[in-house]
Order: C-alpha cells, then structure tokens, then sequence
C-alpha cells in the first residue's frame, strides 16, 4: 500500500513538473512574440511619416491631374456633343 502511494505522489510530482516545463516554454514563446511584436511596432512608427508624407505627394499629383485634365475632358465633352447633334441630323424623324 505504501508502494502504491508513493508512486501515485510520483506520478503527481512528475504531472506537476511536467506542466511547469510546458508553463515556461509557453512564457517562453509569449515573451518572444512581445519582443517581436515590440520591434514590429517600433519598425511601423517609424515608418509612419515616410507614408504621410507619400499620402500628402500622391493627393498633391492627383489633384494636379484632375485640373490639368478638366479643361480637355470638357472640350471632348463638347465634341461628342457636337457629333452628336450632328448625327441627329441626319436621323429619320420618328
């Protein structure tokens, strides 16, 4: 009976270090995915105004664009408008 006892408080003993082996490990990975995710973030910060500053750059062209290209698409506007109420001339009247 004490065999038995005392191979049960073994097998208990081994259990309990058992999952304080598989506790570390995890703290373990945890500390360096918080290492990881620390030196990501840090990488991101920094690369925050480089990003502003090519937002501020491609809203400055895009708008450049848009008001170098207004005035032509208005007079392509005006061309199709014009073979428009040219064809519509020669249209057979309904």
């Amino acid at each position: 009976m004490f065999a038995q006892l005392t191979n049960r408080w073994r097998h208990l003993l081994n259990q309990i270090k058992s999952n304080f082996q598989q506790l570390i490990a995890q703290v373990s990975q945890l500390k360096q995915a918080i290492s990881s995710l620390k030196a990501s973030s840090e990488q991101l910060q920094a690369t925050l105004p480089q990003l502003e500053a090519l937002q501020a750059d491609l809203e400055r062209s895009v708008a450049k664009f848009e008001f170098k290209t207004q005035p032509r698409l208005e007079r392509i506007q005006q061309r199709l408008e014009h073979i428009q109420a040219e064809l519509d001339k020669y249209q057979p009247n309904k």
